[in-house]
């Protein structure tokens, strides 16, 4: 309860708004992240163009000063393309085509412009290919064409996803382990959080990554009854401790952002067991400032599909912005950040994001390990998670319809429940 009465005292912080708005998502795989990569030319041997798919957004491509130019990615089959997220450095381009191809010598164009702006552009786009590329025309610059990223979603190529799990029932997912079998891996350097463990599946398959974060003046220990429960389900789990106990939500979201990029690093780099476990996609849960660490990650970094605020604190911002799916946790008697003053705001301000809203319940802790009817929640949480970072609808059941009633209609059990069902 010390880390309760410390951040009840907390209430008056005043936390600076991020203004970076997250561009619409699509219920989508990322499938163009360590895929092989070509380009019309380097400027240097320091901008290859596999930099611009490595994950990695301290890396770039960067092209001759010329027109024109292009980046291109082999997915290794014929897919459905519908979202591209390019990350431009300075040197962006002004005209240029998203276009796909079969065979890589003859190409569709899916997107064009000739007013391109740079910074982060996301494109719904609608074709398929095996292979895509960025083909610029019109420098904004007088420098070449630069990209931190090159992203490409869709679907269609790859593992299903199911990808070896058998078909979940009531009992398995409400289990404390599930089909899969675990190990986990400490992180020895950090980057830009405190500390990570991470839970992984020890098959030899890829997954979505997820990031835990905690909430005030609390450490890996409050969201580590989760990690294990989603690790045996199919996602590579980071659990991370923060810079310091005292970190805002801003800083949280920032932490999140660093330990997602680390651990698609790890899952890039040969020689350590979580090398090709990572399928690019990724997903956070965090419980108080952790959540609202989490909602900042959804706005302000593309690479996050889905997440799921627990009892969610975060004072005067809004997240309207927010498109990603959003899973809130609530506890019904929480002093700290009662639903109605954080979630439910959110949550009905969201009109363009898939939602779920469940109160259960507790005091600010009931998410945290040792709090909280874990069976539940973890099926809630472990659903929402397979179905919008893996696509898998075998998980819909648990939240939309007959066989969630059960659930949704125990007031012992569910004291609000909110949703934008049929997912």
């Amino acid at each position: 309860m010390t880390a309760l009465i410390a951040l009840a005292t907390a209430l008056g912080l005043a936390l600076t708004l991020l203004t970076a708005a997250a561009p619409p998502a699509a219920a989508a795989d990322l499938l163009s992240q360590g895929r092989p990569a070509t380009s019309s030319s380097t400027e240097n041997a320091a901008t290859p163009a596999s930099a611009a798919v490595d994950g990695n957004t301290g890396t770039r491509w960067s092209s001759t000063f010329s027109d024109p130019q292009w980046l291109g990615v082999d997915l290794g089959s014929t897919v459905t393309i519908s979202r591209v997220v390019l990350r431009w450095e300075a040197a962006y381009a002004r005209a240029f085509q998203i276009q796909t191809s079969d065979n890589g010598t003859a190409w569709t164009t899916v997107y064009s412009t000739r007013t391109g702006t740079g910074g982060l552009q996301s494109l719904d786009v609608n074709g398929s290919g095996r292979y895509v590329r960025v083909h610029g025309t019109q420098r904004g610059t007088a420098y070449g064409y630069s990209l931190w990223e090159f992203q490409v979603y869709g679907s269609g190529g790859g593992t299903s996803p199911g990808n070896g799990i058998p078909d979940p029932t009531t009992a398995s997912v409400e289990a404390t382990d599930g089909p899969l079998t675990t190990a986990t891996y400490t992180v020895p350097s950090p980057s830009g959080y405190g500390s990570g463990t991470v839970t992984y599946p020890t098959t030899g398959a890829a997954y979505p990554g997820v990031v835990l974060m905690p909430g005030y003046q609390g450490t890996q220990q409050n969201l580590e009854w989760l990690a294990p429960r989603l690790a045996s389900w199919g996602f590579v789990v980071i659990n991370v401790g923060t810079n310091t106990l005292t970190d805002d939500p801003a800083s949280r979201g920032r932490q999140i952002t660093a330990a997602g990029t680390q651990l698609l690093a790890l899952g890039n780099t040969p020689g350590n067991p979580l090398s090709g476990k990572l399928n690019g996609t990724l997903g956070a849960v965090g419980h108080s400032m952790g959540g609202g660490g989490v909602m900042a990650a959804l706005r302000d970094d593309p690479r996050f599909r889905a997440g799921v605020p627990t009892a969610p604190y975060y004072p005067n911002v809004n997240f309207s912005g927010v498109t990603d799916p959003t899973f809130f946790l609530t506890c019904q008697s929480d002093p700290v950040a009662h639903g109605n003053s954080y979630a439910v705001p959110w949550y009905n301000s969201m009109s363009q994001a898939e939602k779920l809203y469940i109160e259960v319940p507790g005091d600010h802790l009931c998410p945290m390990t040792g709090y909280g009817d874990k069976a539940k929640q973890g099926k809630w949480i472990l659903s929402f998670l397979s179905l919008w970072l893996r696509g898998d609808t075998r998980f819909s059941p648990f939240l939309c319809g007959p066989v969630r009633d059960g659930d949704k209609n125990d007031t012992s059990l569910v004291t609000r429940w909110m949703d934008t069902c049929q997912f």
